[in-house]
């Protein structure tokens, strides 16, 4: 029987699943923090409260599938969009509007293969600069999130990065690099005692509210947006939605090849499966009031593939944990503290993206290739990820004309 169909959980797995609730936590209240920003939306407790629903309608999903679909990714938040929030605000996009439309074209995109042809048109080059795209765009957004954050103390923003790399360094000529994760979160949090900025895990105890009115007329403060301009501008956005997904699985797929090797049993993940549930998670995310936009889980899978565990058994795991940490709020704040955040995402996502890029690289014997995928990747690190894609996809298919097997 394959391995996948038994849940046997271990110590381990909560490497992946704690991961990815910080990733989570992190991203939900960056697409939160950016709306109430763009649509001057004042109430302090709107960030805070949307990370807890969006983890609670994550981690209910996210169980429920993993049970009945033991090859489907959990759905997680698609990070790219977080820079064109502002611009789909200024055109007056609805973020309920755009939700329900991702989700109707996403489903309309799986049944008819288009999300699939998509994903399999990248080749070697598009894969490689996507990947390193996002990861040192990764690393350039957690160093400067982290470095504001220890602005007084720039000692200490100096010693968490040296001794977080070497010891990533270390785990990584060992091959535990799966261990960073837990490691980065302790020492991110003893760094700033030791260097005397504290540790504020104080968090909100109003009840979790589930009403669309409620948010959507008083803490959004906008209403449903159903009329036919609002639909009108948000469906173009809801389809570079999709093009987001495609290269958010491709980059996803570079760093599970480097994970596994010949003789390991690869966890298989069915893409069709994994983006139904993401565009029923982004519509029942849109109505109950949620701020974010939903993809793969990628802190979840990025350490899941380290560890080489199930994914069905880690899944189940952090649902459950996401479901007690958005009832509860108090692990909320400790995982939101922002040193611990950012260093996770930091040595846990971006990194290990980089590295699997390099590595892709450094394989290839030609110069000119190893050069193509830099210049291909600045446009995606500097302004954003779809035109590293497309001027790839547009230099393997039409300039190079060569089949990905022979770089």
């Amino acid at each position: 029987m394959n391995k996948n169909s038994h849940i046997n959980i271990k110590l381990i797995d909560f490497i992946p699943a704690i991961s990815g609730l910080i990733g989570k936590i992190a991203l939900a209240s960056s697409f939160a923090f950016v709306w109430a920003l763009e649509l001057g939306i004042e109430n302090k407790s709107f960030v805070f409260e949307n990370v807890r629903i969006e983890l609670l309608i994550g981690s209910l999903i996210t169980l429920i599938a993993a049970i009945v679909f033991p090859k489907a990714s959990p759905p997680g938040t698609l990070a790219p969009l977080i820079v064109l929030v502002p611009i789909m605000a200024q055109f007056g996009v609805h973020p309920i509007i755009l939700g329900i439309s991702i989700g109707i074209i996403g489903i309309i995109a799986v049944k008819t293969g288009v999300l699939v042809k998509l994903t399999s048109i990248s080749g070697d080059v598009s894969r490689n600069s996507l990947t390193l795209a996002f990861g040192v765009s990764g690393i350039i957004l957690s160093l400067e999130k982290l470095h504001s954050f220890f602005e007084q103390k720039i000692s200490a923003f100096i010693a968490l990065i040296v001794i977080l790399s070497i010891v990533y360094g270390v785990m990584l000529k060992l091959k535990k690099t799966y261990f960073i994760i837990p490691v980065s979160a302790v020492i991110s949090t003893i760094i700033p005692v030791v260097f005397g900025l504290g540790f504020d895990i104080s968090f909100g105890k109003s009840e979790l509210k589930l009403s669309p009115s409620y948010w959507w007329n008083e803490l959004w403060g906008i209403g449903y947006g159903l009329d036919l301009k609002t639909i009108l501008v948000t469906l173009p956005f809801a389809v570079v939605v999709i093009f987001l997904w495609t290269i958010d699985t491709v980059s996803i797929q570079v760093l599970q090849e480097n994970s596994y090797e010949d003789s390991d049993e690869k966890q298989e993940i069915n893409i069709n499966q994994s983006f139904i549930i993401v565009s029923l998670r982004n519509m029942a995310g849109a109505f109950l009031g949620g701020a974010q936009t939903s993809s793969l889980w990628r802190s979840f899978l990025i350490p899941l593939f380290m560890i080489k565990r199930p994914m069905r058994t880690c899944a189940i795991l952090m649902g459950v944990c996401g479901i007690v940490f958005s009832l509860t709020s108090l692990p909320i704040s400790i995982l939101s503290y922002l040193p611990l955040v950012w260093s996770v995402l930091l040595f846990g996502i971006f990194v290990p993206f980089g590295v699997a890029s390099v590595i892709n690289m450094l394989k290839s014997d030609k110069k000119s290739t190893k050069l193509v995928m830099v210049l291909l990747a600045l446009p995606g690190i500097f302004i954003n990820p779809m035109i590293t894609w497309i001027s790839s996809l547009i230099y393997e298919k039409v300039i190079v004309r060569k089949p990905k097997s022979n770089l």
